[in-house]
């Protein structure tokens, strides 16, 4: 089985490229593979939203108005995923698309209108977004993030167990996310690969430790 962890900025362009990309790839795997699409918020997600935009990173007010669309946009996108995962991709994507690719501003309204475009419940959907629960489920998120290490988005994090490794690979920004297909290989040539890179054995190596997974950075 493969387990990959995606970190991304709900409303960001790039972030909405690798999704699309990622998708497309996975999609000739005959491996079971769970792909865990989880949102991300700190001062590089925020930074890049700003330089997209081409806003004054210096500008303290447009800095806190990013900040809060990435956060209610993240909290947009939990409250699909109580819906499935199939309604909350299709969400997330079109968000992704109207907002950081078409640089439609971002409104509940939009948000309203995007998720009447999925197949999920809308009265459903905007009961659980007032809930606690979403917050929470964010705050988790979060931690897990920290837990891994991941500094910016995209990133991902890939567990192959067909490999019998005990670590994951991390994989930073979209040039890097292009070898997800390779890590999903588990013949001598993928092994000799992650050695190639990095000695798994190396003492350096993070380790997370509620996860009881090691990373190794490629």
């Amino acid at each position: 089985m493969i387990e990959i962890y995606l970190f991304v900025n709900p409303i960001g362009p790039i972030c909405y490229q690798s999704e699309l990309t990622l998708l497309d790839a996975l999609s000739d795997q005959r491996k079971k593979i769970q792909l865990h699409i989880l949102p991300i918020m700190n001062l590089h997600t925020v930074g890049i939203s700003m330089d997209y935009l081409s806003m004054d990173r210096s500008d303290l007010g447009l800095r806190n108005q990013q900040t809060s669309q990435i956060y209610e946009a993240s909290l947009d996108y939990k409250a699909a995923q109580l819906q499935g995962r199939k309604i909350a991709r299709d969400f997330l994507l079109k968000l992704q698309c109207q907002v950081g690719v078409n640089k439609e501003p971002y409104s509940f309204e939009l948000v309203k209108q995007i998720f009447a475009e999925t197949n999920g419940d809308l009265d459903m959907f905007l009961e659980d977004r007032k809930s606690d629960l979403i917050k929470q489920n964010f705050a988790s998120d979060q931690s897990v993030a920290r837990e891994m290490g991941i500094t910016m988005s995209p990133s991902a994090v890939v567990y192959n167990f067909g490999c019998e490794r005990d670590y994951g690979v991390l994989l930073e920004g979209m040039e890097a996310l292009r070898n997800i297909p390779h890590l999903c290989r588990t013949d001598q040539e993928n092994y000799r690969l992650f050695y190639q890179k990095k000695d798994i054995r190396d003492a350096d190596v993070p380790r997370i430790d509620s996860l009881n997974r090691r990373l190794v950075l490629l």
